[in-house]
C-alpha cells in the first residue's frame, strides 16, 4: 500500500500559477476581442488601379480624388465615399461612365483595394458650325423672327484631352453673321497645381446691337454690308489649384475693339463713349473659386463660392478705366435621394462710378445672368444682384448598355431627368442708360416650372415655361454642352 505525501505550500503555489495563467489568457481573449472589434470598423486602401483610361493618364484621375493609397476609412462610411469620388472624377467631363469596385479585401487585416472603372468620353470634336448669333434660342425665334441671316456656320476643332492631361485644344473657323477666328490651348497639370493656357480670338460682323430700347437690342446693318465692328482680344492665364476644392487664376489680356464711323456718327455716339471709334485696353483679373458641390455637372448638394476682381485699363493711355467685382455663392441642400433645394445669389458693382461704355455695360440677360421670365430682355447697368432659386425632383436615373451605337465611348447610356419649379428675383442698377429702359432700377421676379434631362452626364436639355410680373409667359428651350 503505498502513501501519498502532498505538500501544502506546493499546492498553493500552483493554485496561484494556474489562476494566474487563466487570468492573462481571458485578459488577451478580451483585449484581442476588441482589437479584432475595431479592426472591423475600419479598412486600409491597400492600392488603386484604373482601368478603361486608354486616353487619360492615371495621374489626372488620381488629382481629381480624395482617397489615397494607404489611406484608413470607416467601413459605415466607405459607401458613401466611393460614390462621392465617382462623381468628382465624372466632374472632370473625362469620363461618361465611372464605377469604383471593391477587390481583394483581407478580412484579417482589413486591407483592400479599389478598382476605378471608366469609360471614357469622346474627345475629339471636329464639327461644322452652325449656331444661331443671338443671346439664345429663344430671342432668335420670338424676336428675330427666325431669320437665317442670323446664322453662323463654319468649322471647329475641340479636343478635350490633347495629351491625356485634360489639356484642350480649341480651334475655330466661323463665318456667316459673326466672322470669328479663334485658337485655344489650355493645360491645367503642370506641377504643384498649376497650370497655364493662352488664347486668341478675331472677329468681325456687318450688324451690330448699337443701343438697348425698351430693355430690347436694336441692330442695324447697312445695304453696302460693310463691317460695322471689329473685335480682337490675346490673353494668358495662370491657375493654381489647392487641393481638391480652391481654384485661383489670374488672367492678362489685351483688347482692341473698333467700329465704323458710321455707327456714332448715326447709331450711338457713346457705343465707346466720346464719340471714339476705338476701344483699347489692357485688362488684368483675378478669380477665387472655392467648389465644394456634389456632381458639379448638376449639382446634388454642397456650395461655391466665387468672387472676380477686374481691372480695365492700365499701363498706357486709355480710353476706358474700370474696376469691377463680382461676387456668388451657391448652396444645394438634397433633403431627401431625389429631392433637392437649390438658391444662388450673384451680385456686381463698379468701383470705380464714371460713365460705362455702351460695348461693356452688361447687367442681367447675358449668359447665366437670366431672371426667369425675362430671357427675352436685356437690363443693362452698372450694378446688379440676381437671385435664382429650385426646388428639383429626380423622375429618371437609368444607365443600361446599348450595343448599336457605334462609338465605344457611348455604348454605356447614362440618362437622368428632373422636374423643377423656379423662383427669381433681380434688381439692376443703372444712373445713364435709362430712357426707355423700364425694367432698370426696380425689382423683377419670375417664376415657372421646368424638365431637366441630362445625356451621358455631359449633354443638359432645359424645358421652361416661365411667367413674370410684367405678364409675360413663355415656352423656352435650352441646351448646353458641359464641357
Amino acid at each position: 500500500m503505498y502513501r501519498i505525501f502532498v505538500d501544502n505550500k506546493f499546492c498553493i503555489h500552483m493554485l496561484s500559477l494556474t489562476f494566474i495563467k487563466s487570468f492573462f489568457l481571458c485578459l488577451t481573449i478580451i483585449i484581442s476581442a476588441n482589437n479584432l472589434s475595431g479592426q472591423t470598423d475600419f479598412i486600409i486602401v491597400n492600392n488603386i488601379t484604373f482601368k478603361g483610361n486608354k486616353k487619360t493618364t492615371d495621374r489626372v484621375v488620381k488629382y481629381e480624388m480624395a482617397i489615397e493609397r494607404g489611406d484608413t476609412l470607416t467601413l459605415k462610411a466607405l459607401n458613401k465615399i466611393i460614390i462621392l469620388e465617382e462623381k468628382r472624377i465624372l466632374n472632370t467631363r473625362l469620363f461618361t461612365f465611372v464605377k469604383i469596385n471593391i477587390k481583394n479585401w483581407d478580412p484579417i487585416s482589413n486591407r483592400l483595394d479599389l478598382e476605378v472603372n471608366l469609360q471614357e468620353n469622346w474627345y475629339i470634336y471636329p464639327a461644322p458650325i452652325f449656331e444661331l448669333a443671338d443671346r439664345s434660342f429663344n430671342v432668335w425665334w420670338k424676336e428675330q423672327k427666325r431669320s437665317l441671316k442670323r446664322v453662323n456656320y463654319g468649322a471647329r476643332i475641340d479636343h478635350l484631352n490633347l495629351t491625356g492631361n485634360k489639356d484642350r485644344l480649341k480651334l475655330k473657323l466661323q463665318f456667316g453673321y459673326v466672322r470669328k477666328y479663334e485658337l485655344k490651348y489650355a493645360f491645367p497639370y503642370l506641377k504643384g497645381g498649376w497650370g497655364l493656357s493662352t488664347n486668341i480670338v478675331y472677329s468681325e460682323q456687318k450688324e451690330i446691337g448699337y443701343i438697348t430700347r425698351g430693355n430690347k437690342t436694336l441692330f442695324e446693318q447697312l445695304e453696302d454690308e460693310r463691317i460695322l465692328l471689329k473685335r480682337f482680344r490675346a490673353s494668358t492665364s495662370l491657375s493654381k489649384r489647392i487641393g481638391l476644392r480652391f481654384f485661383q487664376v489670374i488672367r492678362f489680356s489685351y483688347h482692341q475693339n473698333e467700329v465704323d464711323d458710321f455707327v456714332v456718327q448715326n447709331l450711338n455716339s457713346n457705343y465707346f463713349l466720346s464719340n471714339n471709334t476705338n476701344l483699347k485696353f489692357l485688362q488684368l483679373e483675378y478669380d477665387a473659386d472655392y467648389d465644394k458641390r456634389v456632381f458639379t455637372i448638376y449639382p446634388e448638394g454642397g456650395y461655391r463660392l466665387k468672387v472676380n476682381i477686374k481691372k480695365d485699363g492700365f499701363g498706357f493711355e486709355s480710353k476706358y478705366n474700370n474696376l469691377s467685382i463680382v461676387g456668388s455663392i451657391e448652396k444645394y441642400w438634397k433633403l431627401w435621394e431625389a429631392l433637392i433645394i437649390e438658391t444662388r445669389l450673384r451680385g456686381k458693382t463698379n468701383l470705380i462710378r464714371d460713365r460705362i461704355p455702351f460695348s461693356n455695360n452688361t447687367g442681367l440677360g447675358y449668359g447665366g445672368n437670366i431672371i426667369t421670365g425675362y430671357e427675352l430682355y436685356v437690363i443693362d447697368g452698372t450694378d446688379y444682384i440676381i437671385h435664382k432659386n429650385a426646388l428639383k425632383l429626380s423622375i429618371l436615373d437609368i444607365t443600361k448598355r446599348w450595343d448599336k451605337m457605334m462609338l465605344r465611348q457611348y455604348k454605356k447610356v447614362s440618362i437622368k431627368a428632373w422636374l423643377r419649379w423656379n423662383i427669381d428675383y433681380g434688381y439692376v442698377n443703372e444712373r445713364h442708360s435709362t430712357e426707355g429702359n423700364l425694367l432698370n432700377n426696380q425689382w423683377l421676379f419670375g417664376y415657372g416650372p421646368a424638365l431637366d434631362v441630362l445625356l451621358y452626364n455631359t449633354f443638359s436639355f432645359q424645358l421652361e415655361y416661365s411667367f413674370n410680373e410684367i405678364g409675360d409667359k413663355a415656352f423656352f428651350i435650352k441646351s448646353r454642352l458641359n464641357f
